[in-house]
């Protein structure tokens, strides 16, 4: 297990930038576009960038969310120089997501949504036909068909899918290519393959998955239902740190990494990309953890990133108020750093 001294050690570049700068004009939001926050981001193999924003926050109690089935939150396209190329999705948009958490885009090419809010995973082609859902939409639960807010996906070289059943159950699930329940494996705890709250996973080149392994008690009272908290989950440990779990690809524990503050995580060249203290971006050796280059306060909040052909950084943040920054437009919700030469 790497140690917070062995890594800095370890630290090649001292330039607190590493070589990345932001382009400050990206993306170009087309008039009269509206959205509270980002939330996701992903990138194909066109080089077409995915925004998938909370456009009106409607939690999973709110009597209009549920009655409805009103998806509040969109998938927007962006080229590289950050134009508008309209929406992604369904065409009707009822029910795509309560609360969108998280975006992939898998190497077939196939979408993923993590909806949190309405407990389901989605998969799409390309050209918005559902293909496949994981869960049970709006009804929370801890079973087969059940998650308790769903916060990430990842699909496996043989196909297996794998889901971080993390907001307020800490587990990660397994299911075949065809959605069929395989496994599940982790329990509450900060044990060795325990788990306060699952929120990113990724899979490094070796097949291995790592966890984003968030510590804290998930009260959040304004967007639950009663009795879909367990009391436990309301207590923090004395002592607890977010951590990175890594697991094979079967799900035996492997080891932990503790000297990064997770949110976020993404594979990317045989390199593991990880948000560190929520608005920094650690690039670490997958093998080792350690860190080969920081970026510092390259956003708020790094819910998602991704990263294009380029080795551009694509970046989502939530709540930037608690930054002192603006919801929506005028706010720092998506950002792209390059290492490339600006214009």
């Amino acid at each position: 297990m790497c140690t917070s001294h062995d890594v800095e050690n370890n630290t090649n570049s001292p330039d607190p930038r590493a070589g990345y700068q932001r382009v400050a004009d990206w993306p170009q939001y087309p008039p009269g576009m509206q959205f509270e926050m980002g939330s996701g981001v992903a990138v194909d193999a066109a080089g077409v960038i995915y925004l998938f924003t909370r456009d009106i926050e409607h939690w999973a109690s709110h009597p209009l969310a549920l009655k409805d089935k009103m998806g509040k939150s969109s998938i927007s396209m962006f080229n590289r120089a950050g134009d508008y190329l309209g929406k992604w999705g369904p065409s009707d948009a009822r029910g795509f997501a309560l609360g969108g958490h998280t975006l992939y885009i898998e190497q077939d090419g196939m979408f993923w949504i993590t909806d949190r809010d309405g407990h389901v995973v989605k998969k799409y082609h390309p050209n918005g036909e559902l293909l496949l859902t994981l869960g049970t939409f709006a009804e929370w639960g801890d079973d087969e068909t059940h998650f308790n807010g769903p916060t990430a996906v990842a699909v496996q070289d043989n196909g297996n899918i794998v889901v971080a059943d993390g907001y307020w159950n800490s587990r990660l699930v397994w299911f075949t290519p065809t959605g069929e329940f395989i496994k599940s494996v982790g329990t509450w705890g900060r044990g060795p393959g325990e788990f306060n709250t699952p929120h990113a996973l990724t899979i490094d080149s070796k097949g291995r998955i790592l966890v984003a392994d968030l510590c804290g008690g998930n009260f959040h009272d304004y967007m639950t239902v009663p009795g879909q908290i367990p009391e436990h989950r309301t207590v923090v440990a004395p002592g607890c740190e977010h951590r990175i779990q890594r697991f094979s690809a079967e799900g035996a524990y492997l080891d932990a990494w503790t000297h990064i503050t997770p949110l976020s995580l993404a594979s990317h060249n045989g390199q593991i990309y990880a948000s560190d203290k929520m608005s920094h971006l650690a690039i670490l050796a997958e093998d080792t953890g350690a860190v080969i280059k920081r970026i510092e306060n390259i956003a708020i909040y790094i819910h998602q990133l991704a990263i294009d052909a380029h080795g551009d950084l694509y970046t989502a943040s939530v709540y930037p108020e608690h930054a002192g920054e603006l919801r929506g437009p005028k706010g720092p919700s998506h950002r792209r750093w390059t290492q490339s030469k600006l214009n």
